[in-house]
């Protein structure tokens, strides 16, 4: 199954671990990167900089692989205006989010580089009925990115990189469609499927000045085009599917990292995130032979770009083990003014400490990250919906979540 949808890739709380809040996720990068905030983009021989920055990995001297996973869970708690009778929580079930990097020396100035994660993803589930239902019951994205990069080191301080995004998306989203109030039809639970392949790119420079170094990387905007289907529970024709088009962008960012390694023992790294949230202004879903909605449905969004900082800091106890920590404030691009609960974000906090250990050619991370979401809102003035939410979906949104990382390296 294929499909077509504009937006319908930004639905969840549960993506916002990340560059500029939103649904891009802090997790794709590694235990190694969690555990310091992701502050990185200036250092350099950590694997994972095979997303981050490829170009700081120019003139590594061994192959290197890196597989491991971070796992994920968050949860959140609707307050309705309208008392507790309506209020809900999400199911905060553990996710899980894989990631795999590989670095290739070619010879003293060339190397290539291979990173396999996913930097955009959700899952949200909300119970049947509740009081947003008709916007989001279940959604469901994944992202997974294969950008091979290939790097030059221009002499012994600077090099450049530069690589393809090659972007698989697969998307689920369900909503209540019991239209009876507007005198349309009980349709049931609307299913919307499908998937979508497309391209991007990534460019990236590294400079090198004694115990300082800068890196500076930019994502390209990557222009998804899927096609697909929908089914009504309710259906009278007994589950017939129909196409569903439209279509949806996934933002630009830039990383600009400093990194300071003069303190004995310690490297201590600062990172601001810029991220073209902008190119989210509306979510449309087109339904070209649908007998039941023959319109298209528009929610705007307007979200602005946004600016997310963060602070991480690696502490060598000896030659094999490392202790890290950070932290990372993420401001929300979520308008208020079109906030809705498929994604009711807002800024965050995130906290978290991680530990690595090497011996010869194996090296084991693990770090443990607490995010803090801010509270958010929406009311009977705020334009969220079409069909429009129902009085008890004013409310405001809490939310909260723990994430564990765990990567394996080797070095050949």
């Amino acid at each position: 199954m294929r499909m077509k949808w504009r937006g319908v890739c930004f639905l969840s709380l549960f993506a916002g671990y990340a560059s500029g809040a939103g649904f891009q996720l802090y997790t794709e990068g590694s235990a190694e990167a969690l555990g310091q905030a992701a502050a990185i983009s200036g250092r350099t021989n950590l694997v994972s900089l095979a997303w981050y920055n490829p170009s700081a990995l120019a003139g590594t001297g061994q192959a290197q692989v890196m597989a491991g996973a971070v796992f994920a869970s968050i949860h959140t708690d609707f307050n309705s205006d309208t008392g507790p009778a309506a209020d809900s929580s999400m199911t905060d079930d553990w996710r899980v989010i894989p990631h795999f990097y590989a670095v290739q020396p070619l010879d003293e100035n060339w190397t290539a580089t291979l990173s396999v994660n996913a930097p955009f993803g959700l899952i949200t589930e909300w119970p049947d009925g509740w009081a947003g239902s008709v916007v989001a019951v279940y959604s469901e994205l994944s992202t997974v990115y294969t950008t091979p990069s290939l790097v030059y080191r221009v002499h012994e301080e600077v090099s450049v990189s530069a690589g393809l995004n090659v972007v698989y998306a697969d998307a689920r989203l369900t909503a209540n469609r019991d239209l009876s109030v507007l005198s349309l039809p009980n349709l049931g639970n609307r299913a919307i499927e499908g998937d979508d392949l497309a391209l991007g790119y990534t460019v990236s420079g590294h400079a090198q000045s004694g115990d300082w170094g800068l890196g500076l990387r930019f994502q390209s905007r990557v222009k998804l085009r899927p096609e697909g289907t929908v089914r009504y529970d309710n259906d009278p024709g007994f589950g017939r599917e129909f196409r569903a088009e439209g279509s949806a962008d996934l933002p630009a960012s830039v990383n600009f990292g400093i990194v300071n390694g003069s303190i004995n023992n310690m490297t201590v790294g600062f990172e601001v995130v810029w991220t073209e949230w902008s190119a989210y202004d509306e979510l449309i879903f087109t339904f070209p032979d649908n007998p039941y909605e023959t319109s298209p449905e528009v929610n705007p969004k307007l979200w602005r770009n946004v600016f997310s900082f963060r602070f991480g800091a690696d502490y060598a106890l000896n030659d094999e083990w490392s202790l890290r920590g950070g932290y990372v404030f993420d401001e929300s691009p979520v308008n208020k003014f079109t906030l809705a609960p498929e994604l009711p974000g807002s800024d965050r906090h995130m906290l978290m400490v991680g530990l690595g250990w090497k011996h010869r050619h194996i090296g084991i991370d693990a770090a443990y990250s607490y995010l803090h979401a801010d509270g958010s809102r929406t009311g009977s003035g705020v334009v969220n919906a079409n069909p429009p939410l129902s009085l008890g979906a004013a409310g405001k949104y809490n939310a909260m979540a723990h994430l564990f990382g765990l990567s394996v390296s080797y070095r050949f």
